[in-house]
């Protein structure tokens, strides 16, 4: 197996594994907390998406992009797309947004503190 096998066989387990979760009480739905599932890592596509915005000093629109990006149901499917992006800089609390990419990207090396440093 070659070096650049290896590395995408890592990276596939990674991204791979098991869906994690998160609550969002906020988003409570029948009474249940709105659940935001997300995968522990993404790859340089997406995270050239939302630095490219933070680069442009657009810090919201880099928070938002980092949830559309990331926030999946249980099948594993996204839950906004990019036609979401008005209505979540418009409509929805910021500081929940704000949250649910902090929590989302506890992990990363990369993410929120990026886009709050920019």
């Amino acid at each position: 197996m070659s070096i650049i096998d290896a590395a995408k066989t890592h990276f596939r387990q990674k991204i791979g594994n098991e869906l994690q979760c998160i609550d969002v009480p906020e988003w409570a739905e029948n009474g249940e907390p709105g659940k935001i599932y997300f995968r522990p890592s993404i790859n340089f596509l997406q995270q050239e998406k939302i630095m490219a915005l933070a680069d442009q000093d657009k810090k919201g629109e880099a928070i938002v992009e980092s949830l559309i990006q990331r926030a999946l149901d249980a099948d594993g499917k996204r839950l906004f797309g990019s036609a979401s992006r008005t209505e979540l800089m418009r409509s929805v609390d910021p500081e929940i947004i704000s949250r649910i990419v902090g929590e989302i990207s506890g992990g990363d090396d990369f993410e929120t503190e990026d886009i709050e440093k920019n």
